[in-house]
């Protein structure tokens, strides 16, 4: 027979299960996910027995009023024992300061809305490290079940998504993911090629069959990081390669094998080393053009506008001669319901985005070259796309170059606008400007955005508008809240866990440790609820809900 302990045990897990199934799904799903564990937590600290024994003294109305009585003192009694049993637990306590953090934060924030609402989405930094760290272990049998199960939900949702980019269901490729973050998605898949790379090597755990499917699923989420155009989550698992592997090299006692693995590596690394040579020397080829002898008119007997003093480019082409707006205008007109005039699905000037992608055909930008567009490039201009090269699916070629152009634009016209790369280094500027002038204190949880506003005032950025955001490093964005003091104490709460509990050498650890570092010098990784949750539930799960390491 089944036992309260039991059913709540199975309680707990199903709990953790739907948080880690939403994960790659649904921020609505995390939140059940963690108010079950609560419920759970909260239920399995209650004296049930006692309460009985209890209620049984009292009759009559007594019996009402004295067991509602005697359950709410049990009830709190429960949890702070609970919580008691978690201030002991002081690794699991010491990582959960970074939400305390963000709670000291408030004794010099102006815009307690933002605050609050900051809090709330912080809140799994406090409960998932007190669930996991007071809910008992487990094996490593059930730890293998639990992260088989989270890799089949990111399968899932990498191929739905695979679905929608066949059916160019999408504005932008990063919207895929829709109620998910296209780069953490991406850092789940990252995780989980890693899981299937370890569990594919345990030949006394795993049957060769299902050894075999873990490779194929592997293949399968690199090939999709290529697919989606997951720059992060495809750069990020190349750079824990390369930590990785050396360690491989270093640790096995085999020769040949040591040696089959260092020349595989080298010969990739040159390899990669090489193609991303040849694009960006490809990007910086340019087609002269002989300014004496341009044509003053087009075919229409309209008069060209040259710009012969700007030197921006698209696929060596230069961008601002040949350009015929009447013509351009009245065309696109006839083949858009997008009027020339506006904007674009991404919020771009539709005249720019159709120069542009003119432009990177080689072609005049006039009426006949509009003409000349097939619906699909007319599709694709609606939607911002600016480059012929764009158009490619599994374009690692594009990605380089979109980087490669807004570099180029932003040394050129000082507007990073539209560059993602280039619009970070923007946004670490206005940090390092923010932290000179609050280096001790920060600016508090809820003052991040006035601040970002008001310095990239001081700094007349070109940026537009709306895309002024916050730093998008994690790192950088802590010392902007906290100061130096808060963000010293986020990384001790970070590091301290692992060396207490000397788990530096467990590869699960170790993997999730480096994408999220990598993660966070690039994103504000735990500023949205899903990043939070990932960072929280795998640093608690991996930390303090095993009973044996993974050795690396």
């Amino acid at each position: 027979m089944i036992t309260e302990k039991q059913i709540l045990r199975y309680w707990y897990i199903f709990s953790l299960c739907v948080i880690i199934v939403s994960l790659p799904f649904s921020k609505i799903g995390l939140s059940i996910g963690q108010f079950l564990m609560a419920a759970g937590w909260i239920v399995d600290r209650f004296e049930t027995k006692r309460w009985r024994e209890k209620h049984l003294k009292y009759s009559g109305f007594c019996k009402l009023t004295g067991g509602a009585y005697t359950a709410l003192v049990l009830l709190f009694k429960g949890i702070w024992k609970g919580i008691l049993q978690f201030f002991r637990h002081k690794p699991a306590l010491i990582f959960s300061s970074i939400f305390l953090i963000h709670l000291a934060g408030l004794l010099i924030t102006t815009d307690f809305d933002y605050a609050l609402k900051d809090l709330r989405t912080k809140i799994p930094l406090f409960l998932l490290p007190l669930f996991l760290s007071t809910s008992g272990v487990f094996n490593r049998r059930d730890f293998h079940r639990i992260m088989m199960l989270f890799i089949a939900a990111i399968l899932v949702r990498t191929l739905y998504n695979t679905g929608l980019i066949q059916t160019h269901h999408f504005i932008d490729i990063r919207d895929i993911s829709r109620n998910v973050s296209h780069i953490i998605l991406g850092l789940l898949i990252s995780l989980s090629i890693f899981s299937l790379g370890y569990f594919s090597l345990q030949k006394h755990l795993f049957p060769g069959w299902l050894r075999t499917l873990f490779i194929i699923v592997l293949i399968w989420f690199l090939s999709y990081l290529i697919i989606s155009q997951s720059f992060t989550g495809l750069a990020i698992t190349l750079l824990i390669l390369m930590i990785l592997v050396p360690v491989m090299i270093f640790k096995t006692r085999n020769r040949w094998l040591k040696t089959g693995i260092l020349i595989s590596f080298l010969v990739v690394l040159c390899s990669l080393g090489l193609y991303f040579s040849n694009l960006v020397k490809e990007y910086y080829i340019i087609h002269p053009v002989d300014y004496s002898k341009l044509e003053p008119y087009s075919s229409r007997g309209n008069k060209y506008i040259h710009n012969i003093n700007s030197l921006q480019t698209e696929n060596g082409n230069y961008l601002w001669i040949y350009i015929q707006w009447d013509e351009l205008r009245m065309e696109w007109n006839k083949r858009s319901n997008i009027p020339f005039d506006s904007l674009d699905k991404k919020k771009q000037p539709v005249a720019y985005t159709l120069v542009r992608f003119l432009t990177s055909k080689g072609w005049r930008k006039d009426a006949d070259a509009v003409s000349k567009l097939s619906p699909l490039e007319i599709d694709a201009i609606e939607k911002g796309v600016t480059n012929e090269i764009f158009l490619k699916e599994f374009s690692i070629r594009g990605r380089v170059y979109e980087i490669l152009w807004g570099y180029d634009n932003y040394v050129k016209t000082g507007n990073p606008t539209g560059s993602s790369l280039m619009q970070r280094l923007e946004f670490w500027k206005a940090s390092l400007g923010i932290i000179k002038e609050h280096w001790l204190t920060g600016v508090g949880t809820g003052d991040m955005n006035i601040a970002f506003q008001q310095q990239y005032e001081k700094i007349q950025t070109k940026l537009a508008p709306d895309q002024r955001w916050r730093s998008h490093n994690q790192f950088l964005s802590i010392f902007i809240g906290f100061g130096i003091f808060g963000f010293l104490w986020f990384l001790f709460a970070f590091i301290y866990p692992i060396l207490a509990l000397h788990w530096q050498d467990d590869f699960f650890v170790v993997v999730f440790m480096m994408i999220a570092l990598f993660s966070m010098i690039t994103e504000d990784t735990i500023e949205s609820q899903t990043g939070v949750t990932f960072f929280a539930f795998f640093y608690s799960f991996f930390l303090f809900s095993r009973n044996k390491k993974e050795s690396i």
